[in-house]
Formats: structure tokens, sequence, C-alpha cells
């Protein structure tokens, strides 16, 4: 009987009797947890876009507690202005940066709920998400650049033909067949002089392709004649070459390419290899 006592007394042998805890205090204030804004992936109009131009930003947000016409919206970006206000904006891209850039655009939702505290603020919850990257381009200026810096690559003899080409896109056939070119007349000639003024760029409605002309005159002096070129070739005279130089261009992997090049003028026959026209 004595055994008995001492072992309810004392517990039994798989350890102490559990103490009973309290429930957990409920939130300070009462009531249920209030639950930050939640917002799903922001929706662009477009993913790709040119300088000066805008483009829409949408956003879907939820909240448990707060109608969504409550909310705060914050739209923020490195560069660029926005017009309109709430769940739906637009973005202008800005117009004197370097481009290809890519640009985020950043969303802060900010709900502000219940009483104020000693110090006349009420609490907040914050949510913040981040757009899809977008690729902002001057296509015009990018595109006259390109073809103005092959043709002076190719205008100067000491450029391999490979450097001239790094800007042409390997889909062309264009880019092996200018390449080749290039080095026949690094063979036959020692290009002396240049000019070059850019007079047209035109970019497709789709963005997905462009044409460029490029007025062009290159003096060379002739080292060497092929057995293709025409026989009143003459090794060590000069000649000049002056016409359009035209180029046409694809948007691939996020930025422009050189595709083909031509020559549109009035070659003297000793200088038809100089374009590689044989």
């Amino acid at each position: 009987m004595l055994t008995g006592l001492l072992l309810a007394a004392c517990g039994s042998s798989n350890g102490p009797t559990p103490v009973p805890q309290p429930p957990p205090a409920p939130p300070s204030g009462g009531g249920s947890v209030n639950l930050a804004p939640v917002i799903d992936p922001i929706a662009v109009s477009s993913e790709r876009t040119e300088v000066d131009t805008e483009i829409t930003l949408t956003a879907s947000v939820k909240d448990e507690e707060t109608p969504v016409d409550q909310l705060k919206f914050e739209w923020k970006a490195e560069g660029g202005t926005f017009s309109g206000e709430g769940a739906s904006v637009k973005w202008r891209a800005p117009r004197d940066i370097t481009t290809p850039a890519d640009y985020s655009v950043v969303l802060t939702v900010t709900e502000t709920y219940g009483a104020p505290n000693s110090f006349g603020v009420r609490p907040q919850n914050v949510a913040t998400v981040s757009s899809p990257a977008i690729r902002v381009h001057n296509s015009p200026k990018e595109l006259g650049d390109m073809s103005m810096l092959f043709l002076s690559d190719f205008a100067n003899s000491s450029v391999p033909a490979s450097e001239c080409v790094r800007n042409f896109s390997d889909s062309c056939a264009g880019k092996f067949n200018e390449r080749d070119d290039i080095e026949s007349n690094r063979k036959d000639f020692d290009i002396l002089d240049s000019s070059l003024n850019l007079r047209r760029v035109s970019v497709a409605p789709n963005g997905m392709s462009a044409s460029m002309t490029v007025a062009c005159a290159f003096t060379s002096r002739i080292k060497a004649c092929s057995g293709t070129q025409n026989p009143s070739c003459k090794v060590g005279g000069t000649e000049k070459v002056q016409g359009n130089c035209n180029l046409t261009a694809v948007y691939e992997q996020k930025r422009w390419w050189l595709c083909v090049s031509t020559f549109d003028g009035v070659l003297v026959p000793s200088m038809r290899g100089f374009f590689g026209i044989r």
C-alpha cells in the first residue's frame, strides 16, 4: 500500500506527468492576424520596346481584409516615366540612354489597417514584386551604328575578315559569304581611303528585320590579280568604286544582327573582284 502511494506521488517509471499548458494568447488588440496583399506576376504589354515609347503594366492584387481600391500602389523604375495610377499604368522608356538595355519595374502595394497607435500611426502590410525584364532599344541608331562599324572595319585592310563579320548572325548565309568576299578582297587589294554616309534605316513593322543603305566609296591599290579577275587588272594601279552599300539585319537573341551585305554601283572591270563579283 505504501509503495503504491509513493508511485502515485512520484509518477510512473516512464517520466513525470506532463503539466497542461495554457492556450496561446490572441494577437494584441484581439482578432486574427492581418495578412499582407498578394501580388500575381506583373503582366506587360510587351517585353521589348523602343526608347521614348510606352508599354502597359498590369498587376492583379488580392487582399483578405482590405478592398483593392483602398490599397496604395507605387510603381518605380531606374529610368523612364509613369502615367496613370493603381493596378494598371503606362511606363515610357527613357529617351537618351545607351541601348540595348534591360529595365525592371518594381511595384509596391501597401495596406493600411486597424486603429492608430499612441503616435497616431496605423499598422501596415507591404508587398513588393518586380516585372519581367523589359528590353529597350533604339533600333535606328543601333542598326546605323552597326552598319557603319562593319563598313569601317571593311575599309581597314588590316582588320581580319572574321572580325569584320562579328556582328553578323550565324543563321544568315550572308555572314559566311561576306567573310569569304572580304578574305578575297584582302588578298587582291589594299584599301587606301573610304567615304561612308548613312542614308537610310528601315525597320519592319514586326520589328524582326531591317534594311540599311550607306553611300560608300573606296579607293584601293591593286596588289594582286586573281585568275578570275578581268584581264585589264594592273598590279600597283589605284582605282575607286562608289555606290550604295546595302545591308539587311535580323532580330535574334534580344539584339540586332547584320545578315546580308550587297553593293549597288558602277564598277570598272578591274575592280569587279573588289566586292567579290567575278
